[in-house]
């Protein structure tokens, strides 16, 4: 027999995707029992992952694979890996995705179409929980493209909407570019060492099965599907567009599932390629020059939940910065900051979620003085704000400081004024979205007599994952021990110091710009920093330029080989044509004498030509 935990590493992803065949089934019985049957599997879900926590614990850092035969006839096999990195990430996305649906209860209560939005919510957390859980790359491939169909579903939720419906298209074939390129490189590596484990990949590379050639474009094509999935500069467009789904899924996606997936297999592929000089400064500054640039684009947003998905980007190219460092110190402070920014994002969207629940609008300009009427909200908030512009003792200054800390170690100056713009940048965009979400003159919001807090279905998420926020920054040392790590240098007063200069200037920024308005905002977007405000709304106009290259440019290309194949093929075509009718008319002109007799021997000829073929064919 065996035992219950060895089960919890397959049940963890097997119930909520099983589950999620069952929900239409449930709701034929009563709409109320199918939206607290998603929410109980997904706390289900939750208590399998965090039943392996002693069971990671008992392994000291090691992994443990279990395996089942899959396709006997190649000897493909099924499997899981439990290992620290396996266990955390399947526990984040569990635990935060449990809260969501909870808070769905509340927030989507009105709304049409719930059946489908329950089965694409508990799929696609069985979707991410199977991915970081396989121990092949076959298997999370596979995981890989549910997350990647579930995101879709759920953007364009609102399918009626025609943004949200082009929303999650254009979230789809964005991701797609990263994916086809993640398949041909898990497709080469799987040549070179004939087999999709992780394990077995790892002892091939480091026994020098895999020439550096090779390693180094199988790396970089890997990373690519991390680019896509964590909207990664350049493919970074596909992110603020999906805000047009529920706040639900925009927290279910920024915190928990879909774009944490790329961190994920950046983290996971570190033991295969963390020797490749190539690979690591590629990854190095993608997530610092996403850090940046996703930075200062939310400081111009107006839309409440935009300016979270521009810091989304940026937070994840904090961590991929991380990574890019190429030290165990680096690696351990992206994980660290992968459970901080969860917790204060998942906390930040629903947050966002309960604003526009009672202010129906998601334009700043439109809100303000929101925390009389909302005192949850605005506390929880607040909390949220704190964590992610990295304010002492809240979780995201614990995380954020570890990074500029195994920056500064590894004496990577370009990263580190990057990554301090970067923070620069947070805390003015964190402290205005404050300011004019809750602290700004209420009468721009247009009716004040229906506002009231959320109901509790909704704000016991929030209150949860605000102390979380508070307390789990504490527990960097046993999360060290959790990921079987060695002891990582203390706290330095240098990069202490950096850290809170870029809080520090980022808070004056913004209080003095939006509350004590010595520089008017409206100046700033119609004076001499005109076109800078442009470039920043616009995005870097990185939309218009793809959509230059790849829809106008390939329509142009398709036209252009229409009209040639149109003058080089059929004219000549019909030219050949028309010349062989005119050649053979010139031909037959003297057998048509226009006399009967003559035209009627000629048909009685071919008639008996004609028959004695067909006797000879037949065989008589």
């Amino acid at each position: 027999m065996i035992p219950f935990d060895e089960y919890a590493p397959w049940l963890v992803w097997v119930i909520p995707l099983v589950s999620a065949l069952l929900i239409p089934i449930v709701s034929k019985i009563s709409s109320g029992l199918r939206n607290w049957f998603a929410v109980i599997v997904s706390f289900i879900g939750a208590a399998y992952a965090v039943s392996m926590i002693p069971q990671v614990l008992s392994l000291h850092g090691q992994a443990k694979d279990l395996t089942v035969t899959w396709i006997p006839q190649i000897g493909l096999e099924a499997g899981v890996t439990v290992d620290p990195l396996s266990v955390f990430m399947v526990t984040v996305a569990s635990c935060v995705g449990a809260l969501i649906v909870l808070y769905s209860i509340g927030y989507m209560s009105h709304e049409e179409g719930l059946t489908r939005y329950y089965f694409f919510i508990l799929f696609f957390i069985g979707g991410m929980n199977g991915l970081v859980m396989a121990n092949n790359f076959l298997q999370l491939f596979i995981f890989w493209e549910i997350v990647g169909l579930c995101s879709y579903a759920l953007i364009g939720f609102w399918y009626k909407k025609e943004s949200a419906s082009r929303a999650g298209m254009k979230a789809f074939l964005v991701t797609k570019v990263g994916d086809v390129m993640l398949l041909a490189g898990i497709l080469i590596l799987y040549l070179h060492v004939g087999s999709f484990s992780f394990l077995e990949s790892a002892a091939a590379i480091e026994s020098g099965k895999i020439i550096f050639a090779v390693l180094m474009a199988t790396s970089l094509l890997i990373f690519a599907g991390a680019i896509g999935k964590s909207a990664q500069f350049p493919l970074q467009i596909w992110l603020p567009d999906a805000m047009e789904g529920p706040s639900t899924v925009s927290a279910l996606i920024h915190a928990a599932t879909m774009v944490k997936a790329g961190v994920y297999l950046t983290a996971r592929t570190f033991i295969l390629f963390g020797g490749v000089p190539e690979w690591l400064t590629t990854v190095l500054y993608i997530g610092a020059i996403t850090a940046l640039i996703a930075a200062t684009m939310a400081l111009v947003s107006v839309d409440i939940k935009r300016v979270l998905a521009y810091s989304t980007i940026s937070q994840l190219g904090f961590m991929i910065t991380a990574l890019g460092i190429g030290t165990q110190f680096g690696w351990f402070a992206s994980q660290f900051h992968v459970m901080s920014h969860a917790l204060f994002k998942a906390l930040l969207f629903l947050a966002a979620g309960s604003v526009m629940h009672a202010v129906g609008t998601a334009d700043m300009r439109e809100m303000g003085g929101l925390r009389k009427y909302m005192p949850i909200t605005f506390v929880t908030s607040l909390v949220g704000i704190l964590a992610l512009t990295g304010f002492p003792p809240f979780n995201g200054f614990w995380s954020k400081d570890l990074i500029v800390a195994a920056i500064f170690e590894a004496h990577l100056y370009l990263p580190l004024i990057m990554i301090f713009a970067a923070s620069l940048c947070t805390a003015a965009y964190g402290f205005r979205w404050l300011y004019l979400v809750f602290l700004g003159d209420k009468t721009r919001l247009k009716d004040t007599h229906h506002l009231h807090e959320s109901p509790y279905i909704m704000t016991i998420p929030l209150i949860i994952l605000a102390v979380a926020a508070v307390i789990s920054g504490f527990f960097e040392a046993p999360f060290l021990e959790y990921l079987g790590l060695s002891h990582m240098p203390g706290i330095e007063p240098i990069p202490v110091l950096i850290s809170l200069t870029a809080l520090i200037l980022g808070f004056i920024i913004s209080y003095l710009i939006y509350f004590r308005k010595v520089i008017s905002a409206e100046k700033l977007r119609t004076g001499a920093l005109k076109p800078i405000h442009a470039l920043l709304s616009e995005g870097y106009y990185f939309d218009k330029m793809y959509y230059a290259i790849f829809v106008n440019g390939f329509t142009r290309l398709c036209n252009w080989l229409f009209n040639w194949i149109e003058d080089a093929v059929i004219d000549r075509f019909n030219y050949v044509i028309s010349g062989t009718a005119q050649w053979m008319s010139q031909g037959f002109r003297p057998s048509h004498t226009g006399n009967l007799n003559t035209n009627m021997s000629a048909v009685l000829v071919g008639l008996a030509g004609f028959l004695i073929l067909a006797l000879i064919l037949i065989g008589w």
